[in-house]
């Protein structure tokens, strides 16, 4: 989701906004601050959201490419000399042809190029340490309504508004339901760039 989208949908939410309204440059600019520290609180706490860092690799035809940078996951979808591609996996290699396989081997990331071509074209998911009004994130679903509610509870003194109660409640049942939903044994692999891993005792 766009960034601008959440912060808008959450203005909206605290009655700043009005359906089909639109923020304003200087409003989104104050609250991708609040956003960013937001997401920040929420790893402390594991609940991981990433955003979509686009990242080209230069190639010189088939072999293997190496890319050192600070990525989370990977997205199989890419481009190869802009033609559209999924990429897999080698751990998720079953023989079928795919042209580019790619391995984690933290904190380098190999590339095997089986085509000839000069350029791949990547979505990385990173941590948002950095974050602009244009920036895209990876949010699942069941993140959109507790991330808006919490952004608009973050935003309100912002903005000159009190929160109503129910907006209050609402937060957090959004966050108590996605601690819930989101806590994993230890022995299922969840490879998707968000989330937690909790272990079970019996």
């Amino acid at each position: 989701m766009n960034v601008s989208k959440l912060i808008e949908l959450s203005l909206k939410q605290l009655g700043v906004l009005a359906a089909g309204e639109n923020a304003e440059a200087n409003e989104i600019a104050d609250a991708v601050d609040s956003l960013r520290g937001l997401l920040a609180q929420w790893a402390t706490e594991r609940l991981f959201i990433y955003k979509v860092q686009p990242v080209t690799v230069d190639l010189h035809g088939v072999g293997t490419y190496t890319l050192n940078e600070t990525i989370q996951s990977l997205s199989d979808h890419a481009k190869l000399d802009d033609a559209d591609i999924l990429m897999i996996r080698d751990l998720n290699n079953t023989g079928t042809y795919i042209p580019v396989v790619y391995t984690e081997q933290q904190p380098f990331w190999k590339f095997q190029v089986l085509e000839d071509a000069k350029k791949l074209e990547i979505n990385a998911y990173v941590l948002p340490t950095e974050l602009e009004s244009f920036d895209e994130i990876e949010l699942p679903t069941k993140y959109e309504r507790p991330l808006i509610l919490s952004l608009a509870l973050e935003i309100a003194p912002m903005f000159g508004v009190e929160p109503s109660a129910l907006l209050i409640r609402n937060q957090a049942s959004a966050i108590d339901l996605l601690k819930r939903s989101n806590s994993t044994p230890l022995y299922v692999i969840n490879d998707l760039p968000v989330g937690v891993r909790y272990g079970c005792h019996y």
